[in-house]
């Protein structure tokens, strides 16, 4: 749709997620795409590393299409801080504008130790600013959590003057306060107070576990059946991992080693493997009982089908029996129909119709704030709306009404109004706040890196962290945009070493050109760029099994954009393992989002949310949700001291193996491929007292010259516990005599752990007791290094405190008792391979 437009606004990554989901709309997109006269790509300076790669690869793909029908399509890149990528990219074709800002008055605050410190002085910058006249300042954080304990810890008690426009636009008022007004302030709203108050009461998610006891409402069986689906499913796949695992022990019983594995996880799996069990023919055969967990997950969901044949299903709070009953007539047992039922109770939202019934305690609803916009579309009948609309602006006017304004509030009780604007907060809560900033007589602004981007406004106080070069620059873009204007730029120094260079170097008079070099360069910049990766082979190859979507004009696109070099090779044996891949210009960690939006990495978020708060995640975004709120997240201090890795569990969990050799690169793909492989190193005695690596290197010409024929032999005993590790190893094996035997590049599940103060682990799970994973990963150990080693090899290889690189130097091995070795993991998909590229290039 689209499609049709004049003018498109979109972001690159909505293109790429639609290549991957909607493949048979596929010849339509790359149509619209090379049909595109121009493209405007703004805030350049956004893309670098591995985004900025994704990106170009797109950009051929469209010139290569747009060439197929005789067409050229522009590509104009905008920023004030063009970076060498950015540059190729352009062709070397570069328009350079002239600033019309005056120049600036610069100068830095010495660097403080602590976090209460680095508030303090940047606070009192403020202050100071406000003290001599400063009419718009800008207060930039490195964090948004810092803004935000900022904006909380200095707001005063009243509420600022403002345009009566801006308080009706942000204010807010608690019902508590607003019902009393209502009622006494005239007798024609009377009759809105019930309506109101029942919305409110409604306005969250609902869930079937808030309807009260004995209420019934009708909920759609489709979305029942899908929500059964995917519970099933997902306990599925934890049972068939068990299995798997299972299968490589050696000496024990089948099913006794995976009814001892399932006594750790939660009880979902545990029913659904009872409910399996007694029926099992071949109770030593994992592929028997894949084929009849399989079955009785399609036994259940064929029932669901016949027994719910209508479009609603009739239930009853609080039990809801009427799903247990359908569960068990489908085929799911007593117990596990009532631990699904649980779940649902928990996980399903409620239908609106059966929502307006629902009815809060009065405590709690007097506590609910109404915002003032929300009247124009709440209360139906116009007249009644526009008396009541003009009432409280009258009533704002003659300061009659207690509310609060939303994001907005005073700077210590001074008069002068601040504003809070974070890339934490939702869409629909930053709208209009630079506005108001802008509007406003005299503010200030707190803020974090979302005010790099997208923001028009002039402020004549900039007070900032040092950061990355290039964000710098944006920032100081933000001041001093009218020439003749008298500003000040204010920038406390992280390190001292910093400071030294900057007093040196800095002169009194500087020109906005001048001082970009100085503090950006990419070779002499006081303040550098952030470090990214240069590229990465496994993101080339997924832009290849990309273009295989597109039928022959892909096998067109692969040879023009990436010709004979190995792309192609690693492609195919992607497409070989069927190992699910991910790929675009943003992270692809998986977040942990929080209540009423915002949240951020399983890394940091965890470290305060309890296990008995999370849910689930609905997207693959997401790794859990939590019920925590933001604000309430804000200030709640850290339980835990770290968030790591659980390495055994994830080995376990591992899909592939990759590594490189003789120029290229070979994968080995298997349940739990990695922990096999590391059993390699086990210097326990496995025949005639010597150690699996002794044997190993016994026969090392035979592995190395004559892998096949190795494998054959240990076929014929695969009866034998070490022939049978020796094949699931298979191709392996060379890896084990390379010089970067122990750099272990997998893909996988990535299972985590949280650390107490005490040192005690506790895996990461959901309220249900199930596991919480990181899915389809790409992930490297560097297997028996230290931290302090880990870090000097990858200073030496530049591969250090990368963006797109999550770097944990603590994870822990099951019992919490010895590091084997720390782990890196994706944040932008491909990472890891170009680190582990660069790792073994210097080993070599």
């Amino acid at each position: 749709k689209a499609l049709n437009k004049q003018v498109i606004l979109a972001t690159p990554d909505e293109v790429y997620w639609f290549f991957r989901k909607n493949v048979k709309f596929s010849g339509l997109l790359i149509y619209g795409l090379a049909m595109v006269d121009e493209f405007v790509l703004d805030e350049a300076h956004l893309f670098i590393g591995l985004i900025l790669r994704n990106l170009a690869h797109l950009k051929e793909r469209v010139r290569l299409l747009s060439a197929k029908l005789g067409r050229k399509s522009l590509w104009h890149i905008l920023t004030a801080t063009p970076t060498a990528g950015l540059r190729e990219l352009a062709g070397g074709i570069e328009v350079r504008g002239t600033s019309k800002c005056g120049n600036i008055e610069v100068s830095f605050l010495e660097p403080v130790q602590g976090y209460d410190e680095r508030q303090n002085r940047l606070v009192t910058a403020v202050d100071t600013a406000l003290a001599d006249g400063a009419r718009k300042v800008l207060l930039v954080f490195n964090s948004a959590d810092l803004a935000h304990r900022v904006f909380e810890s200095i707001k005063g008690r009243s509420r600022p003057d403002m345009p009566i426009d801006l308080q009706w636009r942000f204010g807010r008022i608690q019902w508590g306060k607003f019902k009393p007004w209502l009622e006494q302030e005239a007798g024609e709203f009377e009759q809105i107070v019930e309506e109101i108050e029942r919305w409110l009461g409604t306005e969250r998610p609902l869930y079937l576990k808030d309807l009260e006891a004995g209420t019934q409402c009708y909920v759609p069986t489709e979305t029942l059946a899908a929500r059964v689906a995917h519970l099933l499913e997902g306990q599925a796949w934890i049972i068939k991992r068990l299995l798997n695992s299972a299968a490589r022990e050696n000496g024990h019983d089948f099913i006794e080693a995976v009814d001892r594995r399932l006594g750790g996880q939660g009880k979902l799996p545990r029913l659904l493997w009872r409910t399996l069990e007694p029926g099992l023919e071949n109770r030593a055969n994992p592929e028997r009982l894949f084929g009849g967990l399989e079955a009785l997950i399609s036994l259940i969901q064929e029932g669901l089908e016949r027994v719910w044949a209508d479009e609603a299903l009739q239930v009853t709070a609080p039990e809801f029996r009427e799903i247990t009953a359908s569960l068990r007539e489908a085929g799911a047992g007593h117990e596990l129909a009532e631990a699904i039922t649980v779940l649902l109770k928990d996980t399903m939202e409620i239908p609106e119709n059966a929502a307006a019934g629902l009815r809060m305690s009065a405590k709690e609803l007097c506590q609910r704030r109404l915002a003032f916009p929300w009247l124009k579309w709440l209360i139906k009948e116009q007249s009644i709306r526009e008396a009541l609309v003009e009432r409280i602006r009258q009533a704002m006017a003659e300061n009659r009404l207690e509310f609060e304004t939303r994001h907005i509030a005073l700077w210590r009780d001074i008069g002068v109004p601040v504003v809070v604007y974070t890339g934490k907060m939702r869409r629909a809560e930053r709208k209009g706040l630079i506005e108001a900033f802008a509007e406003l007589p005299r503010s200030v602004l707190i803020s974090t890196s979302a005010v790099e981007v997208g923001v028009d406004f002039d402020a004549d106080v900039l007070i900032t962290e040092q950061c990355d070069g290039n964000g710098f620059l944006q920032r100081f873009g933000r001041v001093g945009r009218r020439l003749g204007s008298h500003c000040k730029v204010i920038a406390l120094v992280r390190d001292g070493d910093t400071y030294i260079r900057l007093f040196h170097r800095h002169q009194a008079q500087m020109s906005r050109e001048e001082f970009s070099s100085l503090i950006a360069d990419p070779t002499e910049g006081i303040f550098p760029a952030r470090l990214h990766a240069e590229g990465s082979a496994f993101l080339d190859a997924t832009h290849w099994l990309v273009n295989t979507q597109l039928g022959e004009i892909g096998d067109s696109l692969n040879q023009s954009m990436f010709g004979e070099s190995g792309v192609k090779e690693l492609a195919l044996k992607l497409r070989a393992t069927g190992l699910p891949f991910v790929y675009g210009l943003r992270g692809t960690l998986p977040e942990v989002t929080l209540q009423g939006g915002g949240g951020g990495e399983p890394f940091y978020i965890l470290r305060k949310v309890s296990n008995e708060r999370l849910l689930p995640g609905d997207s693959p975004f997401e790794m859990a949700r939590s019920d925590m709120w933001y604000m309430k997240f804000l200030w709640k201090l850290a339980s835990w001291k770290a968030i790591v890795v659980d390495i055994n569990a994830t080995l376990e969990g591992s899909h592939a193996l990759f590594w490189w050799k003789d120029g290229e690169w070979h994968t080995q793909a298997g349940y739990g491929i990695a922990a096999d492989y590391l059993k390699l190193f086990s210097d326990q005695p496995v025949s005639q007292g010597k150690s699996l690596p002794q044997l190993l290197n016994a026969v090392k010409p035979t592995i190395t010259e004559n892998l096949d024929g190795f494998l054959s032999e240990m076929n014929a005993q695969q009866s034998k516990p070490l022939p049978r590790l020796l094949l699931r190893v298979g191709k392996a094996l060379r890896l084990f005599f390379e010089p970067h035997h122990r750099f272990i590049l997998g893909q996988g599940q990535v299972y985590l752990k949280r650390v107490d103060p005490d040192g005690i682990a506790l895996a990461v799970e959901d309220r249900f007791g199930n596991p919480l994973v990181l899915q389809d990963q790409m992930w490297l150990l560097l297997y028996g290094h230290t931290k302090d080693e880990t870090e000097g090899r990858l200073r030496t290889v530049s591969a250090l405190d990368w963006q797109e690189v999550i770097y944990d130097f603590q994870t822990l091995d099951v019992q919490g008792s010895r590091i084997i070795g720390p782990v890196l993991l994706d944040r932008v998909a491909g990472a890891c391979f170009d680190v582990y590229r660069k790792l073994v290039e210097h080993v070599a």
